[in-house]
């Protein structure tokens, strides 16, 4: 029984629409997404540092490569191109 509750919960959550969400709840999501994404920028940055010392230059470039795209998608979602207030 309190398996399909949470099965039940789950469907109302994910047929929800985003623009009904409250301005506090996307906020907290953004702000769970951009530290996921700090994780993964100082972690790669770290391994392309890692990688330039041991003499690996065009696995680090790649890695490197890859840090630049994704500070740029995080710079891009810390500011969203439109505001939608309820």
């Amino acid at each position: 029984m309190m398996m399909a509750d949470f099965r039940e919960k789950i469907k109302t959550i994910s047929s929800t629409n985003g623009s009904s969400a409250p301005e506090n709840a996307k906020r907290l999501g953004m702000g769970c997404l951009m530290v996921a994404l700090l994780a993964v920028f100082i972690l790669t940055f770290f391994l392309a540092i890692g990688l330039f010392i041991s003499g690996s230059w065009m696995i680090a470039l790649v890695i490197l490569l890859f840090f630049l795209i994704s500070t740029a998608m995080a710079v891009l979602l810390l500011y969203p191109s439109k505001f939608d207030s309820l």
